[in-house]
């Protein structure tokens, strides 16, 4: 599984990076610090039925096994494909991380 590391940026922004480029930027840029969105990401991540998911950059499609991460706007740039079980791993810690940092400024 690829190593993301989550951290606040200047500014507080919670932020992504990693060996795995194309995850990190779907993250940041589509799930952002917005819990509900993450949420509902999860849910059908751990539905074990067909579906897709729609961010600002990317569009997921969540099959049996895999989920495939499409650029938006990028024609050029390759799908990635990883297990279904293991893009729930990185969005359910995405989560914990958003989710304490909110709970750490209450």
């Amino acid at each position: 599984m690829a190593d993301l590391e989550f951290y606040h940026d200047e500014e507080g922004n919670a932020c992504v990076r990693g060996e795995d480029e194309r995850l990190a930027t779907f993250i940041q840029t589509d799930l952002q610090g917005a819990t509900s969105v993450i949420t509902d990401l999860i849910t059908l991540l751990k539905n074990e039925e067909h579906a897709d998911f729609n961010g600002n950059a990317h569009s997921l499609n969540i099959s049996t096994k895999t989920v495939t991460i499409e650029a938006n706007f990028d024609d050029e740039a390759p799908d990635r494909r990883l297990p279904r079980d293991e893009m729930l791993e990185h969005i359910q810690a995405w989560y914990d991380f958003v989710s304490n940092n909110d709970a750490a400024l209450t």
